[in-house]
């Protein structure tokens, strides 16, 4: 039973870590590999992005003028 606690604890505080990662510094959240960003962004309670109709990329901003 005490590892139990042990675990819940550790993970309470892990996911505690992430959350503050994600919602309070994206700056350093946006620097870790694909995966692991994805685990992390999976597992907060943030939202799932908006996806924006239509994308302008910089090469597609020239031509559009």
């Amino acid at each position: 039973m005490d590892i139990f606690i042990r675990l819940i604890t550790l993970g309470i505080v892990l996911w505690t870590f992430v959350n503050a990662l994600m919602k309070f510094m994206p700056e350093f959240a946006t620097q870790l590999p694909l995966p692991i960003y994805n685990f992390f962004y999976f597992i907060t309670v943030n939202p799932a992005p908006d996806i924006p109709a239509k994308m302008y990329f910089p090469a597609q901003i020239s031509t559009l003028n």
